[in-house]
């Protein structure tokens, strides 16, 4: 958004350095990218009166005026016949410049040196105003005589250019930062006047306004201008479109865009005579309906586009684009003005799946202001009048209505617990007052209406973040007050805790997208419910992931295509299920997920080996124990897509909590790999079990006594549920159990094997005794007798 300075100060007071209101309004949060000259390097012309034209014998396209310049009379010949006696032109004098020319204007000699040219008249290109080059420039009959032409058109003006935020329509205005400026230094704001001079027929009779698609169009209006003559606008309009990178096009498209630039609100011109009927319909497009649209382009729309329709056709693509077919030109007599309110994100649709970001689109798709609708219309009526010659017809036709503004509530306790600092009722009060929101104190706190322009204000904490902006950034101290609480909520500190065990553990974080492709799900052999969006970013997106196995099988293929022998992925994310029933949306489950790929050799004195299902179970383990979380045993069962009997789920309290295991082969050649490990974590039934504080145990102080027991068992007897027994029968003085070894072979028999456990007894209190020990070791070995079989060796 470029905004010219003089422009500004129209609408505010204010007599800063421009560097200095650049960055103060960069530190309130109305970024400034840079500040340029408009038409820098345009200077030495003045404003001249003709005072006799007549055309050069010797020549058929050379006129000769004398001028006079307010002290002094001149003789300049010109290419351009468009001015005669009376008028006010610009004149360049010898010594002067203009964008046309690198070198300074001279007297010249013409016509085989017959007639000296003193000068030259300017026309809107040479001055930097338009394009138009076809005549001189002519301005209005009650400009000053000698005036130098730089400052009456603005020439030597500063234009600062905005970055705006999405979430901020209003400042896509001359209001709207003529309002961020009146807020930063206190002074008031000077509206402009949105009276209207009607005297033509009512404008009901004129025209009509039907709206079909309410929820698309919220509001439509519609004024008439009757009698207007199609000609170019005012040189200082012209002058200040120029200025924000605006096309001057002729008075009547110019009065659109002077205040779409001066209000925000996008506006559109029709020629009345050219809609059938003199009806406006605003309706779904037909299927296969044709628009060709003013920049030449057709287009077959869709019923999702929204339209501006007469009697019979489409006319306009809403809130993108004009038709060709009832633009206004230099035939034009009667005009139907368009001031609409669309919803933002139907606008939004159409114009990124047409490619049409227009000046109006950029407004409409960010959110307009819907009670500027009918003040915008009333000003293009007036300018339409002034600089066209027309007659505004009396009222409106206006269909739909505003939604009624949003009321907040603003605790000054809570300000101080975001911001850290207090910041008195009355400053805040006097913040909001002039962003435009009606405050009054409540019992609550302040009782704030937000502005119709500020679609952004939905919540407390957003009022909270204008304070700050407003109050100053730099004014918040680095350094919180004493007493002042903060910090992470205990969610955060638990997945920091996943997070920091994980890459503890010597595994790489990765950020996924929440998309996944139909193919994907099918390679994994996902068969459950998924949700589908409506429009994706790419079609082969068109759903979000109910896993987030096989985002990271694609992320390993990547890794290992580019050269990498060991893959080792996690990633903490959100996927998504099916709708529940009365929700509006998807049920949402954090989790952890791990890939293992290739080699699981971290060092060169290791031996090399592919990573299997205990690496991961080890890793899992760890996260586990981070957490805080004890009691959690493996249940088999898994099915796709793991390789049956190379997994386990994990299990807390008799729910599944994760799962870990070898991926099938096939599921892994659809990634393009040989062999992957997979498994994750359920985080929120975990983070409900977590302890939010960790129990640091004390060092031992007493030795421990080693046992080792070694048995065999049937082979159907799963080892999980042996340590189960151990655990159990040893009692407390057992610290610590381990599988050191499973054997199978002749020596234990057929449908037998052999597995050896260590065993760790201490007592905290004192120096544990053999005798104790090995008691507790027969203890054990009598429980696995009589619970599973086992013969001890």
């Amino acid at each position: 958004m470029r905004v010219p300075l003089k422009w500004l100060r129209e609408l505010v007071d204010i007599d800063v350095d421009v560097q200095e209101l650049a960055n103060t309004l960069s530190r309130t949060g109305s970024a400034v990218d840079k500040v340029e000259r408009f038409a820098e390097g345009v200077s030495g012309v003045v404003v001249g009166s003709v005072l006799e034209v007549k055309d050069v014998p010797e020549s058929d396209k050379l006129c000769i005026g004398q001028v006079d310049t307010g002290t002094d009379r001149v003789q300049v010949l010109a290419g351009a016949k468009n001015f005669r006696a009376g008028d006010k032109v610009p004149i360049a004098l010898p010594g002067a410049r203009v964008t046309t020319l690198d070198a300074p204007v001279d007297r010249r000699k013409m016509v085989g040196g017959r007639y000296e040219s003193q000068g030259m008249l300017c026309s809107a290109r040479e001055l930097g105003v338009a394009e138009d080059h076809a005549g001189i420039l002519v301005l209005p009959p009650e400009t000053q005589i000698g005036a130098d032409v730089t400052d009456l058109l603005g020439l030597d003006d500063y234009v600062l250019e905005f970055e705006i935020y999405p979430n901020r329509p209003d400042q896509m205005s001359i209001i709207g930062i003529a309002r961020e400026v009146s807020v930063v230094y206190d002074v008031p704001l000077r509206p402009p006047s949105f009276d209207v001079a009607e005297d033509g027929p009512e404008a009901r009779t004129l025209a009509s306004v039907v709206v079909e698609a309410p929820k698309k169009c919220p509001r439509y209006l519609a004024r008439v201008i009757e009698d207007v003559a199609f000609a170019a606008s005012p040189p200082l309009a012209m002058a200040r479109l120029s200025a924000c990178g605006f096309r001057p096009l002729g008075n009547l498209v110019d009065a659109t865009n002077y205040v779409l630039l001066l209000t925000g609100q996008p506006l559109h011109a029709f020629d009345l005579d050219r809609l059938a009927e003199g009806r406006i319909v605003v309706r779904s497009a037909r299927p296969s309906e044709r628009l060709l649209t003013l920049d030449g382009q057709k287009h077959e729309l869709e019923p999702d586009d929204l339209v501006i329709a007469d009697a019979f056709d489409a006319q306009a693509l809403a809130g993108v684009m004009g038709g060709a077919a009832s633009e206004v030109g230099e035939a034009t007599k009667r005009v139907l003005l368009e001031s609409a309110y669309f919803d933002p994100i139907g606008i939004s649709r159409t114009a990124r799946r047409r490619h049409m970001h227009t000046e109006a689109s950029s407004r409409f798709e960010r959110g307009a202001d819907p009670e500027m609708v009918p003040k915008a219309a009333a000003l293009v009526a007036e300018l339409m009048r002034t600089w066209a010659g027309g007659r505004v017809a009396k009222g409106v036709v206006d269909v739909g209505g505003v939604p009624p503004r949003r009321k907040l509530v603003l605790r000054p306790d809570r300000v101080e617990t975001i911001l850290g600092i207090e910041i008195p009722v009355r400053e805040a009060e006097r913040f909001l007052g002039g962003l435009g929101c009606e405050v009054s104190v409540g019992k609550a706190g302040l009782e704030v209406t937000a502005p119709s322009w500020r679609p952004d204000l939905e919540r407390e904490i957003d009022l909270i973040e204008e304070l700050g902006r407003l109050h100053g950034y730099e004014a918040i101290p680095s350094v919180p007050r004493p007493g002042y609480r903060g910090g992470r909520t205990p969610t955060q500190l638990l997945r920091n805790r996943v997070r920091e065990s994980l890459l503890g553990s010597g595994l790489s974080e990765a950020t996924l997208s929440s998309f996944i492709t139909e193919e994907d799900l099918n390679a994994i052999g996902y068969d459950g419910e998924y949700v589908k969006v409506s429009n994706p970013m790419t079609e082969d997106q068109r759903q979000l992931r109910p896993t987030l196995l096989a985002g990271l099988l694609r992320a390993a293929q990547r890794n290992i295509a580019h050269g990498l022998t060991s893959v080792r992925l996690f990633e903490i994310g959100k996927i998504f299920r099916e709708w529940q029933a009365g929700a509006d949306l998807p049920v949402e489950s954090e989790l952890v997920g791990v890939v293992l790929v290739g080699s699981m050799k971290d060092h060169w004195s290791q031996p090399d080996r592919v990573a299997d299902a205990f690496d991961l179970k080890g890793i899992l383990e760890v996260v586990l124990s981070e957490l805080g979380i004890r009691g959690w045993t493996l249940e088999a069962g898994l099915g796709m897509p793991f390789h049956p009997g190379h997994g386990a789920n994990i299990v807390l309290d008799g729910k599944p909590v994760g799962r870990f295991g070898q991926l099938r082969p096939s599921v892994a050649r659809s990634f393009d790999l040989e062999a992957a490990v997979v498994g994750g974590l359920f985080l929120e039934p975990l983070f409900e079990c977590a302890p939010q504080a960790l129990k640091v145990e004390e060092l031992p102080s007493q030795p421990p006594v080693l046992r080792d027991i070694s048995m065999t068992l049937p082979d159907e007897v799963a080892a999980e549920d042996v340590m189960s027994t151990i655990r159990a029968a040893a009692g407390d003085l057992l610290e610590s159990t381990a599988l050191l070894d499973e054997y199978r072979g002749p020596q234990v028999g057929e449908g037998r094997r052999s597995l050896a456990f260590s065993l760790t007894f201490r007592a905290a209190d004192r120096t544990l005794r053999s005798e104790e020990a090995d008691a507790a070791r027969e203890a054990i070995a009598q429980a696995c007798r009589e619970q599973h079989g086992a013969e001890i060796r």
